[in-house]
């Protein structure tokens, strides 16, 4: 669900941040509205997306409308990030979010603990694809066993979180939407 767009003013226009895209179109930073307009004007960019409802940044000489989305007009490098798997040791509040605090078990909402899909005493790892979200009657009930044992299937199976594909994914559809 899109929330209605606020209102921009000539105070808080800065206060935006507008997402930076190499010239690949591949997502490169979300920078304060500032910076984008100053890489505008030295035109280091090209808007892509305008910001909606539109709002223009003026000076004596210049107008800029404010960009929701630009691109660079240079290929900036970037050294590679380091690959997360489904290996990847996990962080409690890494697995809570990936999930979207629902229970791997039942379902439910408002999931606090983690659970160990094969346990920690059997040998059981911290990693991406052995940890899930679970309320704490689900994980009281699993207690010490593995889902089959304990007859609660996985609704679904755990894997590593893929931020950066999900972020291009946001970033296509949005300038196919704007397009």
């Amino acid at each position: 669900m899109r929330h209605p767009p606020t209102a921009i003013t000539a105070r808080t226009w800065m206060n935006t941040r507008v997402r930076v895209l190499n010239v690949t179109y591949e997502d490169f930073d979300l920078v304060p509205a500032a910076r984008a307009v100053v890489l505008l004007a030295e035109q280091l960019a090209m808007t892509l997306v305008e910001h909606t409802p539109r709002f223009v940044v003026r000076s004596q000489y210049v107008a800029i409308p404010l960009p929701r989305t630009i691109q660079l007009l240079e290929y900036v490098h970037t050294p590679p990030r380091p690959t997360i798997d489904d290996d990847t040791r996990a962080s409690f509040a890494g697995v809570l979010a990936r999930d979207h605090y629902r229970c791997a078990y039942c379902d439910g909402a408002g999931a606090t603990t983690v659970d160990h899909v094969y346990p920690r005493s059997r040998g059981g790892s911290n990693n991406w694809s052995n940890l899930v979200a679970c309320c704490l009657t689900c994980n009281n009930a699993k207690s010490d066993q593995t889902p089959e044992e304990s007859g609660m299937p996985l609704l679904w199976v755990p894997r590593a979180p893929r931020i950066d594909h999900k972020r291009q994914h946001t970033i296509w559809r949005d300038l196919a939407h704007s397009l």
